[in-house]
């Protein structure tokens, strides 16, 4: 079991290793131009000779929230410092940004993404803090919250390694092709959404409830049904979210917004049931998908594992919807509903094929192993539900 666990980590660090974000220190800053809240039209040029602090954000992201705070802090230690808040959320508007500012008293300029900031800077999640040195390049990239110290430093570290303008380097990063870049920056989307905070806490216990569906083990063709079938599930959730914010468009954030907080009840009911050994509540309601798991040809084992999928393909959603939501809007705006669609595929592909994988990584674990895993399930489903119970609270303390 820690074997499989550590390879799932492994696979989560590296991707986030090879994606774009991790590399783009060091890169040209792409360009763009905006108008802000407030009718000011700029442009990331204006700013040349001076530190931009680049914040891509969404107004009911809690930890862009606590960014806020951060870059406030910072406005106030380093008035020359140029601060940009960017809000990446398709169906945002400028009156909604401009009470977000008001409750912060922020007095930097906010502006909405009409520009593809989204894709140009390859922001996985929110918030993605970019600080730019004064020749135009970025010299750091993060994708989480940033404090006021580590903002100091590396403002600092842009104006001592920025102030002498270069003989036209030749520097790495530069943007791929729009539709290409969508289809990648996708794909690698739904691999970090697979490790996202608020979902990878489930899959001990998707592993511990799949193992505990089959005697003697399951085999490899077991395995990929039930990946399939958990697969499924997650991207169920993500095709019905996408399918609702191209057609709803703007109706579908306002209730979206109350999503976080369900996961979290539902996300704490989970975990008191792990914890009390209520565990058949998946049985019982994986009768109503019934039909659904006789395609599959396993019976009611595979809508439990489906069911699973759902779960966590909700929980993914609760902190992954702005990224999401952005590159349905994204494909959209390029190329239509064929877009948006072929976007979604290369998400699905990125998320679906991490539970597959994960799936047969399990079936695939010496028989000894299982044995040992199988013997340990009740006390794994405690602890399992103890970890469910704190994850529900954060969010339910985040979100209210």
């Amino acid at each position: 079991m820690l074997f499989i666990l550590s390879l799932i980590v492994i696979g989560g660090i590296s991707a986030a290793a090879l994606s774009p974000v991790a590399q783009a220190a060091g890169s040209e800053a792409p360009p763009f131009t905006l108008t802000s809240i407030d009718g000011l039209n700029f442009s990331l040029s204006d700013y040349r000779g001076k530190v931009v602090v680049l914040d891509l954000m969404a107004t009911w992201c809690p930890v862009c929230q606590a960014e806020m705070k951060e870059l406030a802090q910072l406005r106030q230690e380093k008035t020359e410092v140029v601060i940009l808040t960017v809000s990446v959320d398709p169906v945002e508007r400028d009156e909604s940004l401009r009470n977000f500012r008001e409750e912060y008293n922020a007095d930097w300029i906010f502006a909405r993404d009409t520009d593809n900031i989204l894709v140009k800077y390859n922001a996985f999640s929110l918030p993605t803090i970019v600080v730019i040195d004064p020749q135009g390049y970025i010299s750091f990239q993060k994708a989480a919250l940033v404090s006021t110290e580590e903002l100091a430093l590396e403002v600092e570290k842009a104006y001592s390694g920025g102030i002498e303008e270069p003989e036209e380097p030749e520097r790495p990063g530069k943007a791929v092709p729009p539709v290409t870049g969508l289809y990648l920056l996708a794909l690698l989307a739904g691999v970090m959404s697979f490790f996202a905070p608020c979902a990878f806490p489930l899959m001990p216990g998707y592993i511990s409830y799949y193992l505990g569906r089959y005697e003697g083990g399951p085999t490899l063709r077991g395995s990929v049904k039930a990946g399939i079938a958990s697969a499924t599930g997650i991207n169920g959730i993500f095709a019905l979210i996408g399918a609702a914010v191209a057609v709803g468009g703007a109706a579908v954030k306002s209730y979206l917004m109350y999503l976080a907080p369900g996961v979290g009840v539902a996300i704490i009911l989970l975990g008191l049931a792990m914890v009390f050994g209520k565990t058949e509540i998946f049985d019982r309601f994986g009768g109503i998908l019934s039909s659904y798991s006789s395609k599959l040809g396993g019976g009611a084992r595979y809508s439990g594992l489906f069911l699973y999928g759902v779960g966590y393909g909700l929980a993914s959603m609760g902190c992954q919807a702005p990224v999401f939501i952005a590159l349905i809007f994204a494909g959209l705006a390029s190329g239509g509903a064929l877009e948006a669609l072929l976007i979604f595929l290369s998400f699905s592909v990125g998320m679906g094929g991490m539970m597959l994988t994960v799936s047969v990584l399990v079936g695939s674990a010496k028989m000894t192993i299982l044995e040992r895993v199988r013997r340990m399930v009740p006390y794994i489903n405690r602890a399992c539900g103890v970890i469910l119970i704190i994850v529900g609270v954060y969010f339910l303390v985040e979100f209210i």
